[in-house]
């Protein structure tokens, strides 16, 4: 991969970028010096632990604190609801049987409505 041009340098000192012209930075800091102290850092630094690589005892602690407390809240309620099925789910007092259940008398039936008349005799004129 081909590395891009920079129009500045990072002072290690003050976090500042400074144009690549400019031999010092506001703070002091030479661009000399700054290359021997990145050179240094660069030797100095460990590989890079490859991204989305946890140890296996620390999956739980890798993750961010609200998606913690997604996964902690979504465990409370499963064991909320399986505990509320298992020991607070209350049964019917009798079942009846599904196959040959009768009804113990039919629906009533409804009374038919009688047919509106009207306030007036039509037509008026007969």
């Amino acid at each position: 991969m081909a590395e891009v041009a920079s129009h500045s340098w990072t002072c290690p000192a003050c976090g500042r970028r400074v144009p690549q012209r400019a031999d010092a930075c506001h703070c002091g800091m030479s661009r000399a010096r700054a290359e021997e102290l990145a050179a240094v850092s660069a030797a100095e630094r460990h590989p890079p632990r490859r991204a989305g690589r946890v140890a296996p005892g620390r999956v739980f602690a890798a993750l961010p604190p609200d998606v913690k407390a997604l996964v902690i809240g979504g465990a409370l309620v499963m064991v909320a609801g399986l505990g509320w099925m298992a020991f607070g789910a209350r049964r019917p007092s009798s079942t009846p049987a599904v196959l040959g259940w009768v009804d113990k008398a039919p629906p009533p039936v409804p009374k038919p409505t009688p047919i509106p008349r009207p306030p007036l005799k039509l037509p008026w004129w007969k």
